[in-house]
């Protein structure tokens, strides 16, 4: 498990979400054991489901499939800003309201990125920084792709048969969900996220 520090930020934003679930419908099927179309509704409902439930701000808070997030920033942040999504795969953009509150593209290579994919910062380069800004809350924006990658084999398999043992636990008990007692979930599903979900401290 990753502990890293809060990014310091105002309000995050999903801009374009992942293209496909992590896992398909024929390998939930497989799990399950099925081998007919009658329930092929509601088990792709259910991985629909079970990619909201895990996925980015979700029970695994890390974005799975390659997926586009806007952050944004209050002026005058600190030098030094934390992503807060991971992994991290590149920058976008990085824009922001001027003195006459327009919206501005600032120039990318005057900043850097650096750490590793689950703990990345950006910050101004020496004998730059953070531009000038319209006093509001939201004065800058920070855009970037996050995921393991932008196929479903990119995403660590321990992780996708957790989703997988997730959709068979609701396909077999759909008169009650354990949304707050995952632990209850049979075969390991703790054990399987534990190595990826990430941890926070501020």
């Amino acid at each position: 498990m990753t502990y890293y520090p809060l990014a310091i930020y105002n309000s995050l934003e999903l801009v374009t979400a992942p293209s496909t679930s992590p896992v398909t419908l024929a390998e939930a099927k497989s799990q399950l054991r099925v081998d007919f179309s009658d329930d092929d509704t509601l088990i792709q409902r259910l991985i629909d489901t079970a990619t909201s439930f895990m996925d980015a701000q979700g029970v695994l808070g890390r974005a799975m499939i390659q997926q586009t997030w806007a952050q944004w920033l209050s002026p005058n942040p600190n030098q030094i800003v934390y992503f807060a999504m991971s992994p991290f795969i590149s920058l976008v953009s990085i824009h922001y309201y001027n003195s006459a509150n327009s919206l501005t593209a600032a120039t990318d290579s005057n900043f850097e990125v650096l750490g590793t994919k689950n703990e990345k910062t950006i910050s101004p380069k020496t004998d730059y920084s953070w531009p000038t800004t319209y006093e509001r809350s939201d004065a800058i924006k920070l855009t970037f792709h996050a995921g393991y990658g932008s196929a479903i084999t990119n995403v660590p398999q321990s992780v996708r048969q957790a989703m997988l043992l997730l959709v068979g636990h609701w396909y077999e008990n759909r008169e009650q969900t354990v949304m707050n007692r995952l632990e209850n979930i049979p075969y390991g599903f703790e054990e399987l996220m534990s190595t990826e979900r990430a941890s926070y401290y501020g």
